[in-house]
């Protein structure tokens, strides 16, 4: 803007020169100086035809001048015309960002579980069909852990949530768990639980999909240590990857996952919401949807229920 301000005054000032410059112009005038008082007919032919080129160069001045003055008139207006320019400009980089709609799902189970706000379009699935839920010692069923299911299949986006022992968890990896095991602390490292988590939930999603990079900076445990959150990448394997670059302009698939665990439902259970979308999605406004879906979920106090 202030580039387009600098070149309208340079204009200006030039237009502005022009027209003074005209203005000061006065044509020279030849005159021609009889000799003893008499002019003869090719000087009195000559003395008209000067008039007459004078006079041309009059009004030739005139309309020069007229046709700089309407140019630096049309300048200035379009110069006082730059606010309103900027205010258009202005309001169009700070249009809203788009937003997408959430809706709230709240488990209708017996007992309910869990609640969690998903996106509007997304479809939703609670699973009850006997062998489809995780068994409750080994938290193993035909879908693994997952209990619940929403998502868009044409942007393959997902969220899920998973329900499984801790000590179950534990003793898969090999551990021999004991004592308290309520709180993520008392289960060890953080980052080392979240490694847990994604390493389980690979188990019981084969796919082609690599392994998961844990973000370590994302791990983050709530102050009552009963909560956690984290974040992972996966490379996706594309089988033709010239195709795609063709497709969508990529020629490598990432998805990226934000994921919350809680030991807050108070029964010896974990509860896990994944929530993951391709890099392109999940760095728009999809992404941040999946950030609040994972932000409201809440597993229900089981204690008290």
């Amino acid at each position: 803007m202030m580039m387009v301000k600098t070149s309208l005054t340079a204009a200006l000032l030039s237009v502005a020169v022009i027209v003074d410059q005209s203005q000061a112009f006065v044509p020279p005038r030849t005159t021609s100086i009889a000799i003893e008082g008499h002019a003869s007919s090719h000087e009195t032919c000559l003395l008209n035809q000067r008039r007459n080129d004078d006079d041309g160069e009059a009004i030739l001045s005139n309309q020069r001048r007229h046709v700089l003055q309407s140019t630096a008139a049309l300048a200035l207006a379009g110069f006082s015309s730059l606010p309103a320019f900027a205010d258009e400009v202005a309001e169009a980089v700070t249009a809203p960002p788009v937003v997408v709609p959430m809706k709230s799902f709240v488990d209708n189970a017996k007992p309910s579980l869990f609640s969690l706000d998903v996106p509007q379009r997304f479809f939703s699935i609670r699973r009850s069909a006997k062998g489809d839920l995780p068994d409750e010692k080994t938290g193993k069923g035909r879908r693994g852990g997952t209990i619940f299911t929403a998502g868009d299949m044409a942007k393959a986006e997902v969220i899920a949530v998973e329900r499984f022992p801790v000590k179950a968890m534990l003793e898969d990896e090999g551990y021999q768990p004991s004592g308290d095991l309520t709180t993520i602390a008392a289960l060890g490292d953080p980052v080392a639980v979240a490694t847990l988590l994604i390493r389980r939930r690979e188990k019981d999603k084969p796919g082609t999909q690599n392994s998961a990079v844990l973000d370590r900076n994302s791990v983050v445990v709530s102050p009552d240590t009963k909560t956690m959150t984290f974040t992972f990448r996966q490379e996706i394997n594309v089988q033709k990857p010239e195709l795609l670059l063709e497709e969508i302009g990529v020629s490598e698939l990432f998805r990226t996952t934000v994921a919350k665990a809680t030991l807050s439902s108070n029964d010896g259970q974990m509860m896990a919401a994944f929530a993951s979308a391709l890099d392109q999605d999940f760095n728009g406004p999809d992404g941040v949807a999946l950030q609040k879906a994972i932000d409201s979920f809440i597993a229900t106090d089981q204690a008290t229920s």
